[in-house]
């Protein structure tokens, strides 16, 4: 063999990698009701990079992967195709509940790269939104302006 070739055949074996292991991160992330931007968020990578992965586009640093495998509640045998996929033993998937809904999740993402007074404008639209007399007040108001 020409080290051409032999650089050919480690370049389509990551190709591969790749795939099959975008492919088991789709598959996990779609049983634990997570967007792409959630995974993201708690692997620590931009949501972009993480696409990339899924499409098969692009393969995980160790560091990451471990971090995904953790966040997806999978097993990196079972990512990598050495082993039939299984949950992790002794990993706490409830510290990120995916019960939330998709909104406040997206919200929630907003929020923690805002400053002090970004928040404090947020927490009073916020108190205005949610007080019922508030409400009550501005749409009686907005009818008689109508």
């Amino acid at each position: 063999m020409t080290q051409g070739s032999d650089r050919a055949d480690i370049r389509e074996a990551r190709q591969k990698l790749a795939r099959h292991l975008g492919a088991a991160a789709r598959e996990a992330r779609g049983e634990t009701a997570l967007t792409q931007a959630d995974v993201a968020e708690r692997v620590g990578v931009a949501t972009e990079v993480y696409g990339r992965m899924e499409r098969g586009g692009l393969l995980p640093r160790l560091t990451t992967f471990a971090k995904l495998c953790r966040v997806l509640g999978t097993d990196a045998n079972g990512m990598l195709g050495l082993s039939p996929s299984a949950p992790v033993q002794g990993v706490d998937t409830s510290r990120h509940p995916p019960e939330e809904p998709a909104p406040v999740r997206r919200l929630l993402r907003l929020v923690r790269v805002m400053n002090r007074e970004q928040l404090a404008a947020l927490t009073s639209v916020a108190r205005v939104l949610v007080n019922p007399a508030t409400r009550a007040s501005t749409s009686a108001s907005d009818s008689t302006t109508t």
